[in-house]
């Protein structure tokens, strides 16, 4: 199981790394003003693939995946280092970035590295099923619900363009409906193993 997680590791990474990548494509139609429609489209997808919660997300899969907390730290670095370097890599192979991307992302880069061991072992965590193993099954749902608040996606100053208010009204939508949801699972599943007679908490390793 390791190494398929460890595939799937990259594997996740590097597809949230080219959809988030691709996002960020504008036709000369949305510049010239003429695809107003697809440019709302566009940026909420934009928005929704490069929440901080998507990309925390997997971190916390890639610990999941690969279950061990020493190898789930390890996961969730490799993981968002992983989604940056395709993500800059591929945008100047195409074009899309100069080389100074590097220098002006080293934020990000440092940013992954400083959290992704963290989140990959609230991963590893999320196995268990005890509160702690709830409580990290509950963080990236909740985090979802809390997102759109916290970056004002439902309080975008008027004077922006339709297409950008849109693009943040949906996004935000989104994600609220999406951690709404999924924290109601998590809450409804942990009462069901609690209420089963001769459960007892044990880590997934």
């Amino acid at each position: 199981m390791t190494r398929r997680g460890w595939c799937l590791v990259v594997v996740a990474a590097s597809v949230l790394a080219l959809v988030s990548l691709a996002s960020n494509v504008t036709t000369a139609g949305e510049l010239e003003g003429r695809a107003d429609t697809l440019l709302a489209g566009r940026l909420a997808l934009s928005q929704m693939v490069n929440a901080g919660t998507v990309w925390a997300g997997l971190a916390v899969v890639s610990g999941w995946l690969v279950r061990r907390p020493a190898q789930a730290v390890a996961a969730g670095v490799v993981a968002l280092l992983t989604a940056c370097v395709v993500h800059y890599g591929v945008g100047t192979a195409f074009g899309m970035f100069d080389r100074g991307v590097w220098a002006a992302n080293l934020f990000w880069l440092a940013g992954a590295v400083v959290v992704g061991g963290p989140l990959g072992l609230v991963g590893a965590i999320a196995h268990r099923a005890d509160p702690w193993g709830v409580a990290a099954r509950l963080v990236v749902p909740l985090g979802a619900v809390l997102e759109p608040f916290v970056v004002g996606r439902f309080t975008t100053p008027a004077i922006l363009p339709w297409p950008n208010r849109v693009a943040d009204v949906v996004s935000g939508l989104v994600l609220l409906v999406a951690g709404v949801v999924g924290c109601a699972r998590i809450l409804t599943v942990g009462r069901r193993r609690t209420a089963m007679p001769g459960q007892r908490p044990t880590v997934d390793v």
